[in-house]
């Protein structure tokens, strides 16, 4: 008889054996550095990992496993962990060294379709821009130099980003507690960090939410850092998924919410559709940086499958983030540089296609069942199909 709890306790036991086995065999110079398969893992000893001294003995396991999981009843439970597999024989493969398409990783290492980002959905986004910014009565200049007019305007001074944190956070927190889960004392400490890639992230080991002077912060861009890094984002997940094992709500790959595979799709698209899910959308201006952030995240996913998979010229891809996502150096620096990583770089489709998919559930729940929607996105693990 199929037992998904034990099933669910032996992937995570072979999850956790890849990560240890992989950082011995790279020593922090593979594809993943030191970040690893599992970059935070709260399980603790709740969990043994398998022992690993050669790859084969993985596969053996994932081959098992692969038998095992045919027998769930669930579909959409079946095909997150058919999903987690393929992706775990996907990141054994890199480990290894074994070479991949673009396109084939997309599909197998991350879950999300071989494909650009749809343009209607970019056209309607920068339509959507246009219009807030007309009520901002911001209309002189192209689309690109309304939105740099009406960042710079926004911007909040250096010397005051910890206040404007710190009151953020609190907010965040009280409504994160009212609607998905009540995180106690834990809070996420500012820390500035110029000359970083992105704009800002969550280093949870270390409770720090870091984020990129350089690029410049308006209210409503703290406001998404907070959300989709803290509360009710990637922090709150920890937390939440750490509690749900503990209470046998859920079974051990709950565990895995951080693995660089497929459970970070629908994590990113908590994170992206944090501010929403907790109904903080407050002014024109969160609806502009929400579109804003949407568009980026769906021209960066372009951008990859133009230089990764149609093998563009770089400065054609740069000038397309440029020009349709309205972005500055540091961040299409990021983008570019993370679409060339072996490993990480079919990761930028995982925010669009995360935030799609959380968007259009969200939106299609009933008020009455929106407890049940946030037990369901954040009580177990999701491969993108399966959601």
């Amino acid at each position: 008889m199929y037992d998904d709890m034990d099933v669910g306790y032996r992937i995570t036991s072979v999850a956790l054996g890849i990560d240890a086995f992989e950082r011995k065999e790279q020593q922090g110079t593979g594809s993943l550095d030191t970040e690893g398969l599992i970059p935070i893992y709260l399980g603790g000893d709740m969990v043994v990992p398998r022992q690993y001294t050669r790859w084969q003995a993985v596969q053996d396991d994932l081959d098992a496993l692969t038998l095992q999981v045919t027998a769930c009843p669930e579909t959409s439970r079946r095909l997150f962990l058919e999903a987690l597999l393929r992706s775990l024989r996907t990141a054994v493969d890199l480990f290894q060294g074994k070479a991949s398409s673009f396109a084939y990783r997309l599909e197998n290492l991350v879950g999300v379709p071989a494909a650009p980002a749809d343009d209607a959905v970019i056209a309607e986004l920068r339509e959507e821009i246009d219009q807030a910014l007309v009520r901002r009565k911001i209309v002189r200049g192209s689309l690109a130099e309304r939105v740099a007019t009406w960042q710079t305007s926004k911007f909040i001074p250096i010397d005051h980003l910890e206040r404007e944190y710190t009151l953020l956070q609190e907010e965040a927190v009280r409504r994160t507690a009212a609607t998905i889960f009540d995180v106690g004392d834990f809070r996420m400490r500012l820390s500035l960090r110029p000359g970083t890639h992105s704009a800002g992230r969550c280093n949870f080991n270390e409770a720090t939410m870091e984020i990129n002077t350089d690029i410049g912060c308006t209210r409503a861009a703290l406001k998404h850092l907070v959300t989709h890094e803290n509360f009710p984002g990637h922090a709150t997940q920890l937390l939440y998924t750490l509690d749900a094992f503990k209470r046998g709500a859920a079974p051990a790959d709950i565990l895995l919410c951080t693995l660089n595979g497929i459970p970070g799709v629908i994590q990113e698209g908590i994170g992206d559709q944090a501010t929403e899910i907790i109904d903080w959308v407050e002014d024109d201006d969160d609806v502009i940086q929400i579109a804003l952030r949407r568009l980026r995240i769906a021209v960066a996913t372009t951008a990859s499958w133009k230089l990764m998979e149609l093998h563009e010229d770089e400065q054609s891809v740069v000038r397309y983030i440029k020009e349709t996502g309205f972005a500055i150096d540091p961040y299409v620096d990021g983008r570019i540089s993370q679409a060339k990583h072996i490993y990480r770089g079919p990761f930028n489709a995982s925010y669009y296609y995360g935030n799609q998919a959380v968007r259009a559930k969200r939106l299609s729940t009933p008020k009455e069942k929106y407890a049940e929607f946030i037990t369901y996105l954040y009580g177990r693990m999701h491969s993108l199909e399966g959601f």
